[in-house]
């Protein structure tokens, strides 16, 4: 079988330095002056329109909204949100160690700014157990701690006069909430929503898993029904277990009641979101998308029990408390606390950053609609200022709601309106129905929600097959999140991964490429012994990042390759052109010497040779 001949091309090009290139096609530099510079960059193709749809995502979508089609998904999905809003609100808000209601003024306030500036459409933003654990580390080191107090101006004795006084949980709250939106518009500024990307998936996976340890020992309490003393520090944790037994051991008859209750109400609590879990919905799921509410089922049960059985009053349990009806009023929020939150603050800022942008990325594959990382930036940013003055902490994006979201069939953030106004009609009339639900049933649905959370623990192994780096980023910031601290580990896995990136900057690949004869393919000489390297020329491919960190190690790989050292050469030719300086001086004297002799002859015969001529 014969076949046909391949088409052959052949180019040929001078080799040409910049200059002699510019020179050659007529290269002319445009000058600009500033003003012509700045037009250019920020008024050419200007348009308020578009400007606008930037700024505010929602004049984009709306206007093509399909309400017959869109309409009935948005409501079912709204619904359905807005019910998983009550229990976990009331649960994260006890994480967050502020009042159990801020829990539910969170899936109304910062709903309207992200409903205008998000650009997710399934986010589903409010409480998330991670960042009001952070909070909530926040307010349990300096809420009523009496080193940090304000003036107060009350009436004492029928006199107004300044009074000092400790600063409550809510109020180091909503600073920390103020100067997480501070952070985070501060960065929209300055377009730096691609920070995310600095965080790596193996940080972000071992961050969240090791936070979900905190969350748990910070639950097991209300579990079992013991009051535990605060700590902090270091192996804290081991602390409170130790407490916790120890308060356990020495307990006396009516608190071992109470024990008991306690751990009754929590076993009963997790058997049923557990059988929930595991065969309820799934056999639901064949029949509709609609999840079952077997949280707020368990709520409603949870508070019927308490106040029928008077569980607070006869076995001496937990509740809520108080939980007032109606909206906050706006309040100022305490910015005089800048010096002692500033890094709490913006730990918290960029760690509801990353997990929102994350959810909103997974959710956004396959839909026909692009996430902007620095519009994120802004919405979160505006929406926890509007939470800083109405009596919320730090919100963002819920991992169990947001995918509960997309499973019922949510489109757009419409969904998130019409919890908000379901939680207003909650907060306006039945707010305090809620009051006398007992704690141990709030930790067992938190304990529940955790396991998505916890066994992110199985990722380690795909992460060490992936890359022994990231195996190595997730122990260590998975040991330390838990060992020492939060925000110490999110510190060191911040540092452990830009490092990461760094170094994989750094390690460049490099090889002389040769030519295959009768094609027109370069390939590497080491690997393809079919490739020639061409005669008198070296071809050096060079595949990494180039810049001031990888220039002498690029500089390096091409002298190692073409076994061509530029000093060396300098100085080889520095030297020959010595050796020619040195023998046209050598030849110079010669000749000077030569014709000083001549001269000496020369002289006395141009003077006696008119005479003798004569």
């Amino acid at each position: 079988m014969h076949l046909p001949p391949l088409d052959t091309f052949k180019m040929e090009r001078p080799a040409l330095s910049q200059n002699n290139f510019r020179l050659n096609y007529d290269y002319e530099k445009k000058e600009k002056n500033a003003l012509e510079t700045f037009k250019e960059r920020n008024l050419d193709g200007f348009k308020l329109s578009k400007w606008a749809k930037q700024t505010l995502p929602v004049l984009d979508w709306v206007p093509k909204y399909d309400w017959k089609v869109d309409g009935p998904c948005d409501l079912i999905a709204g619904i359905t949100v807005g019910i998983m809003h009550i229990p976990q609100g009331l649960g994260y808000a006890l994480l967050a160690n502020v009042p159990p209601v801020v829990g539910i003024y969170m899936a109304f306030f910062p709903m309207i700014p992200y409903f205008f500036l998000g650009t997710s459409r399934h986010n589903s933003m409010g409480t998330f157990a991670v960042i009001c654990l952070l909070v909530g580390k926040s307010v349990s080191s300096y809420a009523m701690n009496p080193l940090y107090t304000h003036e107060v101006l009350k009436e004492v004795n029928g006199t107004m006069t300044n009074v000092q006084e400790m600063y409550t949980d809510l109020e180091i709250g909503t600073a920390v909430t103020f100067y997480c939106a501070v952070w985070q518009l501060v960065l929209y500024s300055l377009r730096l929503g691609v920070v995310c990307t600095l965080l790596s998936d193996a940080l972000v996976s071992s961050f969240i898993t090791g936070a979900g340890v905190h969350i748990f020992t910070s639950q097991i309490k209300e579990i079992v029904g013991v009051k535990v003393a605060k700590f902090k520090g270091p192996f804290y944790m081991l602390y409170i277990y130790k407490d916790m037994f120890e308060k356990i051991w020495d307990s006396t008859p009516e608190t071992r009641t109470t024990m008991y209750v306690a751990l009754i109400i929590s076993a009963i609590s997790i058997g049923l979101l557990v059988l929930t879990a595991v065969v309820i919905r799934p056999w639901l799921e064949k029949y509709t998308k609609v999840p079952f509410p077997a949280e707020l089922i368990l709520v409603v049960a949870g508070v019927y029990a308490s106040v029928n059985l008077q569980l607070p009053e006869n076995y001496g349990t937990r509740d809520i408390g108080d939980i007032p009806t109606g909206l906050p009023g706006p309040q100022v929020p305490h910015i005089e606390l800048f010096s002692i939150l500033i890094v709490d603050s913006f730990v918290t800022a960029i760690v509801a950053y990353a997990v929102s942008m994350s959810m909103a990325l997974i959710l956004a594959e396959g839909e026909d609609y692009e996430v902007d990382p620095n519009q994120e930036l802004l919405a979160l940013g505006v929406g926890n200022l509007v939470n800083s003055f109405f009596s919320c902490v730090t919100y963002g994006a819920s991992l169990s709601r947001s995918m509960v979201l997309r499973g019922v069939g949510g489109r757009t953030q419409f969904t998130g309106l019409i919890a908000s106004f379901l939680i207003v009609i909650i907060l306006l009339w039945i707010a305090d129905f809620f009051e006398p639900l007992p704690r141990a049933i709030l930790a067992a649905i938190i304990i529940v929600a955790l396991r998505k959370i916890l066994i992110q623990v199985f990722d380690l192994p795909v992460f060490w097959r992936r890359s022994r780096a990231d195996g190595i980023v997730w122990i260590i910031v998975f040991l330390i999140v838990v060992i020492v601290d939060v925000d110490v580990g999110l510190g060191v896995g911040f540092i452990l991964s830009v490092g990461n990136i760094f170094m994989q900057g750094l390690k460049a690949y490099t090889c002389l490429l040769g030519h295959v004869p009768n094609t027109d393919l370069y390939l590497d000489i080491d690997r393809y012994k079919a490739a020639r390297e061409l005669p008198g020329i070296k071809i050096v491919h060079y595949r990494g990042g180039l810049n001031f960190a990888t220039r002498d190690g690029f500089k390096e790989e091409v002298i190692r390759l073409t076994a061509i050292d530029p000093k060396r050469e300098v100085r080889q030719r520095d030297k020959i052109l010595k050796n020619k300086k040195m023998q046209v001086r050598v030849e110079t004297h010669v000749t000077m010497k030569r014709q000083h002799f001549i001269s000496l002859f020369a002289l006395p015969a141009m003077l006696f040779a008119p005479i003798v001529l004569f």
